[in-house]
């Protein structure tokens, strides 16, 4: 019953390999592109002009893409040339950043024997088996402070 019901329709065909799927600019992203482009001087962008224009259509919402190009065209600005600045790859993207410099095994080392160390001690101090949540922070903040470490930050850098 099911194949029966299903006969009269068809399923689209697959994307062609190769194709994307092209970005139409609604008139705000394209007054956007051109009061953002109107700011800098077509014959003197700086590769730090080129990234900030990047850095705007991206967080506006705007994809690389031939409706791109056009609009920044229209601007009197080469798009391969903003892109190539501002080391854009083809994708739409800029290459990964840098890693993180790698904790050395010494640091990690030295940070889990702080942490043994004050936890014995609370321990102690307290004639406990456990740290109650008040201790565990205590213990954190201690860490944070000895090792210069940013609320918000992970104690130890786990990429590769």
């Amino acid at each position: 019953m099911i194949n029966a019901m299903n006969a009269g329709m068809s399923m689209p065909p697959p994307p062609r390999a190769g194709a994307s799927t092209e970005q139409n600019l609604t008139e705000d992203q394209q007054s956007f592109i051109s009061d953002t482009l109107s700011q800098y001087d077509v014959d003197n962008l700086t590769e730090a002009d080129a990234l900030s224009i990047v850095e705007a259509f991206s967080e506006a919402g705007i994809q690389p893409g031939l409706a791109l190009e056009k609009a920044v065209s229209s601007s009197g600005f080469d798009a391969k040339f903003l892109g190539d600045l501002a080391n854009v790859s083809e994708k739409g993207s800029r290459p990964p950043p840098p890693p993180p410099p790698s904790q050395s095994t010494e640091e990690i080392t030295s940070m889990v024997d702080y942490l043994a160390e004050l936890m014995e001690e609370k321990l102690a101090a307290s004639n406990s088996n456990e740290l109650s949540d008040e201790d565990k922070q205590s213990i954190l903040a201690l860490v944070f402070e000895k090792f210069d470490i940013e609320d918000g930050e992970s104690i130890i850098n786990t990429t590769a």
